[in-house]
């Protein structure tokens, strides 16, 4: 079937505005991301300071770091993309795997953070750090895997007309 160029340039204006509609769409998800982990590491801070209050002067290098998982996971490369002015997509499911790997490293810095702070001395914390790093090595693939998918169909040019 031949495509008729009136139906290439409506096709091309047609890519253009969404892709431009994506842009700001992924932009604004980008930014919201980015306030959510900068909140998330204040109230870090904020509770390793009043659980410290009431700790009876013993601290934890765990939990005083405990704000850094939030910046260095999430705002910082949340806020890089929303600072290019065309970011790459993410797909649903590796967004949702990073913010539940950053979640669990979180989770284990406050139970290390108690446990220290208690005085006891135990391993279990140390699955926290597994699960999570699985979870963060799993988003990353599946991430990797939806850019090459996106690569291969992004490749191809069809017109309005037809369906696949």
């Amino acid at each position: 079937m031949a495509v008729s160029n009136r139906q290439q340039q409506r096709f091309r204006a047609y890519s253009r505005e969404t892709a431009q509609s994506r842009t700001l769409i992924s932009h604004n998800k980008y930014v919201k991301t980015l306030l959510a982990y900068t909140g998330i590491a204040a109230f870090c801070l904020v509770f390793c300071a009043i659980y410290e209050i009431f700790s009876f002067g013993e601290h934890s290098l765990s939990m005083r770091t405990m704000f850094m998982i939030p910046l260095l996971g999430g705002a910082a490369p949340f806020g890089l993309m929303a600072a290019m002015e065309n970011p790459p997509g993410i797909s649903r499911s590796a967004f949702n795997l990073w913010n539940s790997g950053l979640a669990v490293h979180i989770s284990g810095c406050l139970v290390r953070g108690i446990i220290e702070i208690s005085g006891r001395v135990c391993d279990y914390d140390n699955y926290y750090w597994i699960i999570g790093g699985i979870f963060l090595l799993v988003a990353l693939i599946t991430q990797a895997a939806a850019w090459r998918r996106d690569r291969r169909n992004t490749n191809c040019i069809r017109p309005t007309g037809t369906m696949r």
